[in-house]
């Protein structure tokens, strides 16, 4: 089983990070978008604009996005440009594991679980971070017919949905880190559920 760095759990993505930058360097929350749908779903076209309002407002730059293709990785920046591309069979590994951190809801903590994406290539390696497990199973099938072997140490192939994440990770998650390098818990400066 490929052993991420620990420097790769430190965090840094804090809203102000340039976030093409830090995906390369440790776990980066940024939106996924594959076979034409972008992971989490919120916001909705129909408040799209209060959240614009609401990111300006505190200060906040808009979401970077990874998009998978067929065959390539295409990293879009927060003005939705493609500022880097790889080759999907130029991956080595990939890993998808579970970070729990600290979300906010009115005011109140609670854990939350999130879906990492650790992809190791020749001369780098990407850290991906989204709360929505969903594609899970797209991309898995993708990086497979790329002959890219993938790692699922936490078992995410047997989560019944994305809705029961935190119930399904929480009751287990200390004994699911043993044996990988993740923390027991990663902590949040995040104000919004899955960012």
């Amino acid at each position: 089983m490929y052993m991420i760095p620990a420097s790769a759990f430190k965090m840094v993505n804090s809203f102000s990070t340039d976030k093409v930058k830090a995906v390369t360097e440790s776990f980066t929350s940024m939106r996924i978008l594959v076979g034409g749908r972008e992971y989490p779903t919120f916001p909705k076209k129909a408040n799209s604009e209060m959240v614009k309002i609401g990111r300006s407002f505190l200060g906040l730059p808009a979401a970077a996005t990874v998009e998978f293709t067929q065959d390539e990785m295409k990293i879009h920046n927060e003005k939705d440009q493609v500022v880097k591309n790889e080759k999907i069979r130029d991956f080595q590994n990939v890993q998808f594991g579970v970070i729990r951190k600290m979300g906010f809801a009115a005011r109140v903590p609670f854990l939350t679980s999130a879906m990492t994406i650790a992809i190791k290539m020749q001369d780098q390696s990407y850290y991906i971070l989204n709360s929505d497990f969903t594609p899970f199973k797209e991309l898995v099938a993708l990086f497979k017919a790329q002959s890219v072997n993938v790692e699922d140490p936490f078992n995410i192939a047997s989560l019944p949905s994305n809705e029961k994440r935190d119930e399904y990770f929480n009751k287990n998650y200390e004994e699911l880190c043993k044996g990988t390098n993740y923390p027991v818990s990663y902590g949040s400066n995040y104000g919004v559920k899955g960012f």
